[in-house]
This record gives structure tokens, sequence and C-alpha cells, in this order.
């Protein structure tokens, strides 16, 4: 019998089946129906699922625009944001009726999966189960890990965490396993339709890593291999990358404008102070290290020393030094103030806790498997039942004194005018278009029908439903410059009479075109997506399909 059950603990399938189990235990708050899920950006992921599933529903395009949103003028998060976490929620909103529990289940999910990414990638590198468990397990309970899942219900970055290991695991196979790279595609797609920020910032330390590594891009199997992955990256994420890049083209958005989402000053303001990684405030975000974990990494030097001659000491030392950079990059003493003021996209500097875990997380638990004589799994529970009781008492978990339901759809995203504003479903309205969100009291009070900017027209019949909208419109001067309910993004369709009209942006961020005298024209309004929405859409279809072939052959 002993030997049937070592038998099965030496599986993949049993250190998978541990992975779960500890995902679960630091699931249970998740399932509390007091739970606060609508704290910070949670409300915010999940009326982006509410709209986007009810635009799918009434026809629009992908959910590009979201009708009901912005005083019901439509309003776009997903030509501007990954849609990865939104189609996630809708999926298990479908099996379980609830966008709710849709959240709840979906963000389990991404917790388990991360472990599972993450154990695949340290049992590739050192080829040690058990090392590749503990470094597993470490990854799911770091304290901002749970902070992203209960305290600011960051679901973008939280889902993140499950394709940062690929992305390694498929560099680190191509150069040095020649096997099984299509990991790097895998995990840089993920990670585009998941997280803008997230993927910048890997996508650094990535390049930092083929630099140390850069003996082995003179091997045409590697040349190959990146261009290869870089061709599938490219097609995959298509449907997102190309509209964003023709949106952000046609006209400026909010989200652009220096300042709109963070300045360099507060991005500055943001950094951590050197306690702030060993004690959690009341009442914040948790930042801490963990103290397990600062122990563990207590005896880098010495098992530095002890695998000198091994082949993995170079991966050892860059997850070393790329982690302790990383965690220093978090803090306000790092110099900041010497970068570009481009490094305000990233918002707070301790947004670099995650990677840099990452990478000290491998080296936390290959200094275990060298400090333990016969390490093992007795050594892995123990570590884990203090990792455990350690994030749960670092991570403020919010929770509501009486149960509540989700907000009211009518109510969300209206905007009253004021100046500085954070609506459920639109944040801080920063995807409006720019000169729209300049002016904030207009759209919030502007009539939702026809509105003429130039020369007189009489109006009949006039009816707007979600995103199509058909009038009688009589033209009573030479001309008139007309501004239709709706915020301006590309992909809408106006014809009069049958004829498509041009549009352009108006003065004040709304679709308008101009009309001609007419006795009286029929006007429609429709969004239809831009051809690049459409052709962008195929090519990434090819691209999924062919890059699925490729793996199934490559397997």
């Amino acid at each position: 019998m002993k030997e049937k059950i070592k038998e099965f603990y030496n599986k993949d399938i049993c250190r998978y089946l541990i992975i779960l189990l500890v995902s679960l235990i630091l699931c249970i708050p998740m399932f509390n129906d007091k739970l606060n899920i609508y704290s910070d950006d949670g409300i915010q992921h999940i009326a982006r699922a509410m709209g986007t599933e009810v635009s799918l529903k009434e026809g629009s395009l992908f959910g590009n625009v979201i009708d009901d949103f912005a005083n019901k003028f439509g309003y776009s998060w997903n030509l501007f944001y990954g849609s990865f976490t939104t189609y996630g929620i809708i999926f298990f909103k479908l099996f379980t009726g609830s966008y709710i529990t849709g959240y709840k289940i979906f963000m389990a999910t991404m917790l388990f999966m991360s472990g599972i990414t993450m154990y695949m990638l340290v049992n590739k590198v050192t080829e040690k189960k058990d090392v590749a468990l503990l470094a597993s397990t470490l990854y799911l309970s770091f304290p901002y890990h749970l902070t992203d899942l209960y305290t600011r219900n960051a679901v973008g970055e939280f889902a993140s965490f499950v394709f940062i290991p690929l992305v390694f695991l498929g560099l680190y196979n191509l150069l040095k396993t020649k096997d099984k790279y299509y990991y790097l595609p895998i995990g840089a797609i993920g990670l585009i339709f998941t997280h803008n920020l997230t993927t910048a910032i890997v996508a650094f330390f990535a390049f930092i890593y083929l630099l140390i590594n850069i003996k082995y891009l003179k091997e045409n199997y590697v040349q190959k291999g990146l261009v290869i992955s870089l061709f599938f990256i490219i097609i995959c994420t298509a449907c997102y990358v190309l509209p964003m890049i023709e949106t952000k083209l046609e006209a400026s958005y909010a989200v652009y404008e220096d300042g709109v989402m963070a300045t360099k000053e507060s991005f500055i303001s943001n950094g951590l102070d050197i306690k702030d990684l060993f004690v959690t405030k009341d009442g914040n975000y948790s930042f801490e290290i963990g103290i397990h974990i600062i122990i563990m990494l207590a005896f880098s030097k010495m098992v530095f020393k002890n695998i000198n001659e091994s082949k993995h000491k170079q991966e050892y030392l860059y997850c070393l030094i790329a982690g302790l950079i990383s965690i220093f990059m978090t803090t306000k003493y790092f110099p900041w103030k010497i970068l570009p003021d481009a490094i305000a996209m990233v918002q707070f500097p301790w947004r670099f806790m995650q990677i840099g875990m990452f990478f000290l997380c491998i080296v936390a638990a290959i200094n275990m498997s060298y400090v333990i004589k016969k390490f093992g799994f007795i050594d892995i529970v123990i570590m884990n039942v203090i990792a455990i009781l350690l994030v749960f008492a670092v991570t403020l978990i919010p929770y509501n004194e009486e149960k509540t339901g989700l907000w009211n759809y009518d109510s969300m995203a209206i905007m009253t005018g004021k100046e500085m504003e954070c609506l459920a479903g639109a944040g801080k309205l920063e995807y409006l278009p720019t000169k729209a969100y300049n002016n904030k009291f207009y759209i919030a009070s502007r009539v939702k029908g026809i509105a003429e900017l130039d020369g007189s027209v009489i109006i009949e019949e006039e009816l707007k439903l979600k995103d199509k909208y058909v009038g009688e419109v009589t033209v009573t001067t030479d001309a008139a410059k007309i501004e239709l309910p709706y915020l301006y993004y590309p992909g809408y369709e106006v014809r009069v009479d049958g004829v498509i009209k041009d549009t352009f942006e108006t003065d004040n961020g709304m679709l308008g075109f101009i009309l001609e005298k007419d006795e009286k024209a029929n006007v429609e309004v429709e969004y239809i997506g831009t051809k690049t929405v459409k052709v962008s859409a195929i090519i990434s279809f090819i691209g999924f399909l062919v890059l699925g072939i490729y793996i199934y052959k490559k397997r």
C-alpha cells in the first residue's frame, strides 16, 4: 500500500490535486455571501461583463461598444482593454445564471490555473517535482496575490498571474531544451488579452532574460522559434490590437492623455516604504513579502555556492536578481525621477510586486530543497500551513454587514457632469473621447436624440434603440451639421435614404454628419464595426486555428 501511495504521489496529477486543495482553501472567503466584491475594481469588471453581454444579445458586434453606458450614448471598454476576463465572467455566468457567482468561479479558476502554470515552469527548470510544488503554492499564497483577489478585486492583473510562468517556460524551452516553446506565444497572447500593464512589465523582463542568453540567439532553431512565436502572437491578438490602434488613430481618447490615468508625480508618490514590505498597515493593501519567504531567501548565498556547477545556475541567479530588483522598484527609493514620464502608465510602483514575487517564489523553493535534507511532502505541508495562515492574517478581506445584490443595471455609468467621478461600468471615464471627457456636463445633460450644431432641422418620428437609431429629418437651411446621440467610436454607419454618409467627431466628442437640404430624409444609424474589426477577427480566428494545429503536431 505504501508503495502505491508513493507511486501516486510521484505523479503530476497528485501535485495538481494538492495545488487544487491549496487553491480551494485560499478561496474559502470568496464564497461567503457577505464578501464585498464590489470594492475597488470589482464593480467595474462585473458591470463591464453585464454591459458586454447585454450588448452582444442586442446584436452589437463583439460588444465593442456597451450601448447602455455613459447615459446610453454608448461607452467602450473592449476597444481599449483586453476582454479575456470579461468573457470569462460571462462564460461562467451562463452556467450559474449569476454574474456574482460567475465572477467568483472565474477568479477561483484563475487562482488554480496560476498554480498549475507555475508548477509546470519550475518542474521543467529544476526537474524536481517537490520544488515545483512548493514554488507553486508559494506563488498562490503570497500576500499581494490575495490582495488582488480580495481587496483590490483587480481581475485583469489577477488573471495575468496565469500567463507569466508560461512566457518564461516557453523562453526556457526554446533556449535550453529545444522543445515545446509554444508556451511562449500562449503566455504572451494570454497576457495581451488580459492586462496591458502586466504585459509590458513581463515583456521587459523577458527581454532581459533573452539578453543574458544571447549566445543561444545565434542558433537557427532559436531564431526560427522566436519568429514563429512572434508570428502567432501578432495574428492571434490582431482582433484586439488592430482595432485598438485604429481607434487611437481615428480620434483622441482620454486614456492616452497625460495625467488622466496617472502623472509621474502621482506614480512616484505611491512608492512603498521599506516597512511596507514587512508589515501591513490596517485597512491598506498588503505588500508584505512574507516572513516565511524572507527566511527562505536568507539562504540564497549559501545555496548559490552549492549550485555553481549546476546547469540551472543562470536561471537561479536571474530569478534572484530580477526578483530583488523588482521588489526595490516597488519602493519610493528607486530612482524613478530619472526615468521618462511614460513610466506613469504603470500607475503604481507596487505593481512590480507581482513580477518580483513570481521570481522570488522560485528562488525560495529551490533554497528549501538545498537546506532541508530529504526535502519532501511533510516539509511542503508545514510551509503551506504557515503561508496560508500568514496570508489570511495580513490580507484585508472586506465584508458587507448585510448581503447585498448587484447594483441596478440601469443606474450604471450614468454621468452627472462632475469634473471627477467614478462610475460603475465606466471607471473614471478614461475611455471617453477626449472632447467628451473635457465636456462631461454637456454629455450628462444632453438630449437623447439628434442635436443640430449648425443650420436648422425638423425632426419627426425619432427612435433610438440601443446602437440603432431611426428618424425623419427635414433640413430647412441649405445644409445642417448634425450631432447624433452616440459617443464617437469608429464603427457607426449613418445612412440617409439608404445612402451611407461620411461621419466625423463633433466638438463634443459625439458622432456627427452633414445633411443637405431635403424635403424629408430618413436617417438610420447602426454600429456595425469597422472593416478593421471584421478583418482582424478573421485573422485571429485563423491564427488560433493554425496555432492549435501547430501545438498538436509539436506534442
